[in-house]
This record gives C-alpha cells, sequence and structure tokens, in this order.
C-alpha cells in the first residue's frame, strides 16, 4: 500500500550535511504550522517552537552544548570536531522545541516528540533535510556556565519553559538513508 504520507515517511532521513542555501519564510512557517498541529495531551499544547536562522545564536547554541557534551562525552564530542561541523551540521536553520512544564511528566516529552515529527517529516515533504538534536539539550545543563540563563534569554523563551530538542533543517548536500524499519519489533495478536 502507498500513498503520499507513507511515502515521505520512508524517504525520512536523518540528515547531516546541508548546504548553505537558507530555508524560505514560507518554508519554515510551513514547519512551525505543522509542529503545531501536532496532536498534545488533553490538547495542552505545552510547546513553545523558536526558529533560529541567526548564525551567531546557532553557533553559541552549538558551542554552549560541545562545552558541556566534551567534558562527559568526549567521544561524542570528537564525532563532531571530526566531522568539522557543529552541532547543527551547519544547517541554517534551528528549531528549538521547548514545553512548559505541566505537572504531566509523561505528555510534555511526548507531545514535544509528536511535535518534532511533525516538523521532520514536513520538511521531508518540502525537499529539505533535517536531523533531531537530542543533545541541544546540554546548551542549558552546564552548572559551570551563565549559558542556561544567557541563551534562554537569547531565545526569547518563557519563564517556565524548558528545552527538550532541536532540529537541524536545510537543504540536503548529499543524499541519505533512510532508517531501515524492523518488522521483527511488531507483534500481530
Amino acid at each position: 500500500m502507498t500513498n503520499l504520507v507513507l511515502e515521505t515517511i520512508a524517504r525520512r532521513y536523518s540528515c547531516r550535511t546541508y548546504t548553505p542555501q537558507p530555508v524560505t519564510r514560507e518554508q519554515l512557517e510551513a514547519l512551525t504550522l505543522a509542529g503545531t498541529q501536532a496532536p498534545s495531551s488533553r490538547g495542552g499544547a505545552p510547546w513553545r517552537i523558536t526558529v533560529v536562522t541567526d548564525p551567531d545564536l546557532i553557533a553559541d547554541l552549538s558551542a554552549s552544548a560541545l562545552r558541556l557534551i566534551a567534558r562527559h562525552e568526549p567521544a561524542a564530542a570528537e564525532r563532531f570536531a571530526t566531522r568539522g561541523t557543529n552541532l547543527f551540521y551547519n544547517a541554517p536553520a534551528v528549531f528549538v522545541m521547548a514545553a512548559r512544564h505541566t505537572w504531566d511528566y509523561t505528555s510534555e516529552d511526548l507531545d514535544i516528540g509528536l511535535a518534532t515529527q511533525n516538523i521532520t517529516l514536513a520538511a521531508t515533504s518540502l525537499g529539505l533535510g533535517s536531523v533531531i538534536c537530542g543533545f541541544l539539550t546540554q546548551a542549558f545543563r552546564d552548572p559551570k556556565s551563565d549559558d542556561a540563563d544567557r541563551l534562554t534569554a537569547r531565545l526569547g523563551l518563557p519563564r517556565g519553559y524548558e528545552v527538550r530538542v532541536g532540529i537541524a533543517v536545510g537543504h540536503p548536500a548529499t543524499d541519505g538513508t533512510p532508517h531501515a524499519p524492523d518488522p521483527a519489533a511488531v507483534t500481530y495478536l
């Protein structure tokens, strides 16, 4: 069985090489709309999506996260260094996905995941590449720096919102390989 949605899901991959070509405002708005159309627990929509195209802010987010990663996960930091890239693989746009605390710990992470998946699938449908960057949270977790407060202010995040994930988006520089499905992970009863 095929249809446009299933074909888009099958084509999506984690893009780690981007051209410098900017993502258009129209594309960015389409992606944010897709994110905000995600279902959420009890309709709460706890997300705050901040679209960053300012190269200096993208570099600041990356450097802040990579400082903490270098101390706690040196192998991961080395992978970025050997690729000659930043945390977002030099993508021209980064979606910072934050959630407000809802006192329902399972739903806010699930809700952010649903909005994130909508954005990445919409990016694929528009011919863009994307990669989900969980390491972004490290930019907000270093107790030895003022990065969290400084970056929260630069992003304009309201009080009570916590960054949960980032999504790098841009025009792919190379073709990628979609994730291979694992039929063994499914049971029919």
